[in-house]
């Protein structure tokens, strides 16, 4: 099979000073894209400058869509007055491409095949390419009827619905601009050129080809820049994986730098989107090291991605989009934590941190879900500040007020020109984007945000008349798709090293460039042929990404282009990708190889060392001073056995985490609710006597009454979390798991509850403590059983770690001070209610192990004193680490210990993994 060419045509070429002495001639330059737009102005203005020029017009510079738009602006409004209306059919109205999105959308959702989609917008996408596709290479109708594929049918019933809007409605639409301007041209009725340079295409359509004979045909002359041609130094090299290679070009731009601070650098990088926040991360810690101390923001970097992200990515928009969802639906918990923590709401340069405690009391409420009316009331003034379960912010009160009169005065329906204006009012009144002054980037992306609104707004054109308006959901759904696809960068000054994907690059010249993702899995890329389109038509037509064997042409000529844009060259590839092995790609595969570096310096390695450092192992904390009481009691030998850095943090320095909400109640308040059904049913009850007395009627009803009272009393402080099936069912719930307990304790020899909840205090090495023993009963000989109800699946196993990894019921048997014959954990677990534990016989508690009992914790213990010295051994040495201070970060197990501790921010595992 013959190999497939690239469509071009044959342009005398000339140099960048030829180019630019033309465009002093009021020639134009056109570009491939806004990227080499932009680089060849710059070079043009620095040209001047350096020339001593003082003043100079600005160069005609654009990318071919610009210009494409701009010669079909002026034959539209020609200035000498309007049009002639011999040539009004070339004068219709040009779409912008969000207008033919939803022109698009509309013949879809209406159509006979649109009914059964799912997704829409993406169907929309692929059908407009399609139509590009068959425009800019010429592919006739006629041939696409005759092709089998089902999806084709679809599309040309779709095209042809999209042609007859544009013809009946005079509208232009994008993928034809190329012929209209052909016609406009050759009808004279804009101005032609004397001089046209092309630079950067590696590929022309048959319409841009034709495009250029025109001009030809008119007199223009034509020119190609030449493509940078030096004789670059090309090596290759293999690296672990993706990241190793990004890693390893960081450095290797670092040390090109180092020996030639002017350089500039590019960074090749295919899948670029993909890799943006491994890209800034890792060259943030190469050339930008002391950002982790002293951070970067607003201050230029010395590199730039040239991909921008999605608008609707960047914090002022991201907080702007939040606030409209706001207007239409209530908030889950991560949405307006988000926009509570956001400078961009006004008030918050005032009270940010009053707003950071009223997300912290809000979701502590188990609040899953906000409206604004509710965000209101947590946020305002209550003459009962103790029990109110916000945090009065006057100034988000008042912001959050005006956002909800705004919201009420809402129409239901309207056209988009009238919701932008719906939105700008309602992004004011909530004071976005805030009062303080805001950043270069900032700025910037307000504009485009304003850009948007605009162009959303320009929709009416094609919305068809009030009949088509749109509610609230419906208009917020599209202005944010329009900021989720509108690709957005802020001009930042010339960096010097470049980040590009692989087309971005077209035209430039670099004196380091570094091309990584060379393995042959992903270059030449796979083909991705139209979908709407039969494969056998776009190979015929040569289109771009059709057929294996024009990826592997284009990928040739890319790759020569890139491997002459600079005096070194450095191409790699990953050596795997996850668990997947890769080769190099057989297009590099003849270059020269060079090993390169794999593991650079940490960043904290990279700062200068200008003094002699003295090495400081601080594992202390200050010590309680004495007569210091600790709040905490067992959850702070918990901590200190589990890390003594844990307990450190969070009971010497209070830190702790923000809640999560959940829906309904979560693990912590379901086991407070059935602690509180025990306390209040034991309360009443007394003894084991009394229980085995109870009739099954009677004890239901005694349970029932415990858990009505236990939950009232939860509802009260959480009305908002106890509807009324929710309630129905949890006691239900309570009263089955309550009961079925309550077997486990008929079983037992007689006891009576002599406590419930009592709060315990002793010293143990010289710590004071306090903590509370869910309930203590006391047999018949007077000695006490200590029991601890859990709802999960406790294991005794932890009393008998050597850092006694669960020192709850262990402190109590110690600071009740009396005999006792058994501690015992109380199982509440549906289907699996029992006590199991430690006991000084046999008999005392049914499911404990006793002393010398086989295959259990008491197999190597002769009686029961003998557990209590030991718990009272680990316990007190526990309580002196706590006394001295004791404060290393040196979990027992990071396995364990570490998995699901909150305290990453504040700790310093990390760095101490690395020294």
């Amino acid at each position: 099979m013959p190999m497939p060419e690239i469509q071009m045509t044959a342009l005398q070429k000339i140099s960048e000073a030829q180019a630019f002495k033309m465009l002093e001639n009021k020639a134009v330059l056109v570009t491939a894209n806004q990227r080499l737009s932009r680089y060849l102005a710059r070079r043009y203005h620095r040209q001047e400058k350096d020339a001593g020029s003082m003043v100079w017009e600005t160069p005609d510079i654009l990318p071919y869509s610009a210009w494409l738009g701009r010669v079909y602006d002026q034959a539209r409004y020609p200035a000498g007055g309007n049009p002639e209306n011999d040539f009004s059919v070339l004068l219709n109205h040009l779409l912008s491409a969000g207008q033919e999105r939803f022109l698009w959308e509309a013949i879809i959702r209406d159509s006979a095949a649109g009914k059964d989609l799912l997704q829409i917008s993406e169907a929309a996408g692929e059908a407009a390419q399609a139509w590009e596709i068959c425009r800019q290479w010429q592919i006739p109708a006629g041939e696409l009827r005759l092709a089998p594929p089902e999806e084709t049918t679809v599309f040309l019933d779709w095209a042809n619905a999209f042609e007859d809007v544009c013809r009946r409605r005079n509208w232009q639409d994008r993928a034809g601009l190329g012929n209209a301007v052909i016609r406009l041209l050759r009808a004279k009725r804009v101005a032609v050129p004397e001089q046209t340079v092309l630079a950067g295409f590696d590929d022309l359509s048959p319409v841009q080809i034709s495009l250029i004979n025109t001009l030809e045909d008119l007199g223009c002359r034509v020119f190609e820049l030449a493509a940078p041609d030096g004789s670059a130094s090309v090596h290759r090299c293999e690296l672990p994986d993706t990241i190793s290679e990004i890693r390893a070009a960081a450095q290797w731009a670092r040390d090109c730098l180092g020996r030639q601070p002017t350089a500039r650098i590019g960074i090749v990088v295919p899948a670029i989107n993909a890799m943006r926040p491994h890209l800034i991360r890792i060259f943030d810690d190469v050339l930008h090291p002391s950002g982790k101390i002293f951070p970067t923001s607003g201050k230029k970097r010395a590199y730039n991605i040239s991909l921008g992200l999605s608008l609707s990515q960047y914090p002022v928009i991201r907080t702007a989009l939040r606030l409209l969802d706001f207007a239409g639906r209530d908030l889950r918990w991560q949405e307006y934590s988000l926009l509570l923590g956001s400078p961009f709401l006004g008030g918050a340069d005032t009270e940010l941190g009053r707003r950071a405690m009223l997300d912290a009391r809000v979701r502590e409420n188990g609040e899953t879900e906000l409206s604004v009316a509710a965000m209101i009331y947590f946020s305002g003034a209550h003459p009962d500040k103790e029990h109110h379960p916000g945090v009065f912010c006057p100034e988000l009160n008042r912001y959050l007020s005006a956002f909800k009169t705004a919201v009420d005065a809402l129409p239901p329906k309207q056209l988009p020109s009238g919701w932008s204006s719906s939105f700008t009012r309602l992004l004011k009144s909530a004071g976005w984007p805030g009062s303080r002054s805001l950043s270069s980037d900032e700025t910037q992306t307000l504009f485009a945000w304003n850009e948007t609104l605009r162009e959303f707004a320009a929709l009416d054109r094609v919305c068809g008349g009030p009949d088509l308006r749109m509610d609230l959901r419906a208009a917020l759904a599209l202005l944010s798709r329009q900021a989720r696809e509108r690709i957005f960068q802020p001009e930042t000054g010339e960096a010097s090293v470049q980040i590009m994907g692989m087309l971005e690059a077209a035209g430039e010249r670099f004196d380091f460039m570094w091309i990584m993702g060379m393995d042959a899995d992903s270059w030449p890329p796979p083909p991705r042929p139209n979908p709407f389109l039969p494969v056998g038509v776009q190979k015929k037509y040569n289109v771009p990404h059709a057929s294996p064997e024009r990826e592997l042409v284009y990928a040739r000529q890319v790759i020569r282009r890139l491997v002459h844009s600079a005096d070194q060259v450095m191409v790699s590839s990953p050596e795997k990708e996850g668990d997947a092995m890769r080769i190099p790609s057989p297009l590099i595969a003849g270059l020269a190889k060079r090993p390169s570096a794999l593991d650079p310096p940490r960043w904290w390695a990279c700062f200068p060392v200008t003094a002699a450092f003295e090495t400081i192992i601080d594992s202390c904390g200050p010590p309680p001073g004495a007569g210091f009481r600790m709040s905490g009691g067992t959850g702070l030998l918990k901590a200190q056995a589990a890390c003594p850095f844990s307990a450190f943090a969070r009971y010497r320095l209070h830190a702790k985490p923000i809640e999560t909400p959940v829906s309904g109640l979560n693990a912590r308040e379901r086991g407070s609710l059935i602690h509180n059904v025990l306390e209040r049913f034991w309360e009443r009850m007394q003894s084991h006597a009394a229980l085995t007395a109870c009739s099954d009627a009677d004890l239901t009803k005694a349970v029932s009454n415990a858990v009505d009272q236990a939950v009232s009393a939860m509802a009260a402080q959480h009305p908002r979390r106890f509807p009324a099936r929710f309630t129905k069912l949890e006691k239900e719930r309570l009263v089955l798991l309550a009961k079925e307990f309550l077997d486990a304790d008929r079983e037992r020899p007689n006891f009576s509850v002599i406590s419930r909840e009592e709060k315990l205090a002793c010293t143990i090495a010289g710590l004071a403590l306090t903590t509370y023993a869910d309930r203590i009963d006391r047999l018949a000989d007077g000695r006490l059983v200590i029991v601890d109800y859990k709802t999960g699946t406790p294991k005794v196993a932890d009393w008998f770690t050597d850092r006694i990894a669960e020192p709850q019921l262990p402190l109590y048997s110690i600071a009740v001070d009396q005999a006792v014959a058994a501690v015992v954990f109380g199982q509440v677990r549906k289907g699996e209610a029992k006590y199991l534990g430690v006991a000084a016989e046999e008999a005392a508690v049914p499911g404990a192990a006793w002393p010398g009992a086989k295959k259990s914790p008491m197999e190597n213990f002769g009686d029961f004193s003998a557990v209590i010295r030991f718990w009272k051994e680990k316990i007190e040495y526990l309580a002196e680490e706590i006394r001295q201070g004791a404060a290393m970060v040196s979990p027992v197990s990071q396995n364990t210990s570490c998995r699901y501790c909150d305290l990453s921010p504040v700790c310093r595992i990390g760095e101490i993994a690395f020294l």
